[in-house]
């Protein structure tokens, strides 16, 4: 009898760990995702900005990431934002790195190929929940003959609070055609400092954009 109650309180502590994650093991489970971004090492100043020429951009590798499993693994929220060059069908994607940002978080650095169109953004990784929080936009060059924008980000402590912050420089381009058939370009920077907080980059209202413009410059394809 005593034996048989052994058995049965054996069998009751294995169900309820099965249905509260195994004692630990399952939650602990990193996505599979997780590991098509090598770590790399993280300096006290990063610059995100693509290559001018697809020559140069070509030469950029990494190993690929299937499309069935990084669009399977990102809110579809997020994929939404950058539809414009993910798509799951024909667009290529890559890891490019892991970065540690603190103790709880991780940075990945992904990026898309499209046609011409090039895309990098940085997923946040919650180390506590194994979990993406946050899908950001770094670096960016897409556009059609009528216009263009083209994004560069750097990743720095900006505020002094010893967290990483992200400044987010746009430029973009648009080709005006005149009534004498000739164009006219027209060229509009902007910038946004980003600061991390509860899983997320999030814009500051603060900051001022003409002055991060200054500071934080990257290369114009349009002088």
């Amino acid at each position: 009898m005593k034996q048989t109650l052994l058995v049965f309180s054996a069998l009751l502590l294995s169900t309820f760990y099965s249905c509260n994650g195994g004692g630990g093991e399952q939650a602990s489970t990193e996505p599979k995702l997780l590991s098509s971004f090598p770590p790399k090492a993280v300096t006290d100043t990063m610059h995100f900005e693509l290559p001018e020429s697809e020559e140069e951009a070509t030469r950029t590798t990494f190993d690929t990431i299937p499309n069935a499993l990084f669009f399977a693994s990102l809110d579809t929220a997020w994929l939404r934002e950058i539809e414009h060059v993910a798509d799951s069908a024909e667009a290529t994607v890559g890891g490019l790195g892991r970065y540690t940002l603190n103790d709880n978080f991780d940075a990945c650095l992904v990026e898309i190929r499209w046609s011409w169109y090039r895309h990098q953004s940085l997923l946040l990784y919650d180390k506590q929940r194994h979990a993406f929080t946050n899908r950001v936009t770094v670096a960016e060059w897409y556009g059609g003959e009528g216009g263009q924008v083209l994004t560069g980000s750097w990743l720095l402590d900006v505020d002094g609070d010893g967290q990483k912050d992200l400044v987010r420089r746009e430029i973009e381009h648009w080709l005006f055609m005149q009534e004498d058939g000739g164009s006219r370009d027209s060229i509009a920077e902007a910038a946004t400092l980003l600061l991390l907080g509860n899983g997320q980059f999030v814009a500051s209202p603060a900051a001022n954009s003409a002055d991060l413009v200054k500071l934080f410059p990257i290369k114009s394809r349009w002088e």
